[in-house]
């Protein structure tokens, strides 16, 4: 078995394992001299650490923050009616739509220049409007120039 972790082996010394989990480590801890020490220095360290004076602050720091958050006023928020909310909101997304109902007008009502029956017999062209030719020939059978 490999050496455990530092933080396996500070839950074995606090005794945090699964009991299946501490008999393991404790079969490993048993013949490995390197784990032994390690877990004399965590142990040396707890030790040392429960030795300390904890330092007193002088004043109960929980009376005051209660006093300071006694002292602060609630601040509500005004209430505003539903128009006040959404109409600038509502407002410039109708104008959005209307201006592009309307370009969008503009662009198709500005490219018919041809009956409509003509515009859809074009889809049948072998070259699309606007395409390049492969060959003259075809472009010259389709726009009827021979």
């Amino acid at each position: 078995m490999t050496c455990p972790r530092h933080d396996d082996l500070s839950a074995y010394m606090d005794d945090m394992l699964t009991p299946g989990e501490r008999g393991q480590l404790a079969g490993h801890v048993s013949i490995c001299p390197l784990c032994q020490g390690r877990l004399d220095q965590l142990s040396v360290l707890g030790q040392s650490l429960r030795e300390l004076q904890s330092p007193a602050l002088g004043f109960d720091l929980s009376a005051r923050l209660e006093e300071r958050l006694r002292a602060t006023p609630v601040r509500s928020r005004p209430s505003r009616r539903f128009w006040s909310d959404w109409a600038p909101g509502g407002l410039s997304a109708a104008v959005a739509l209307a201006s592009g109902v309307w370009l969008g007008g503009l662009l198709i009502g500005g490219a018919v220049s041809a009956p409509p029956s003509a515009i859809s017999m074009r889809v049948f062209d072998p070259v699309p409007p606007g395409g390049l030719c492969a060959a003259p020939e075809l472009c010259r059978v389709a726009k009827g120039l021979q």
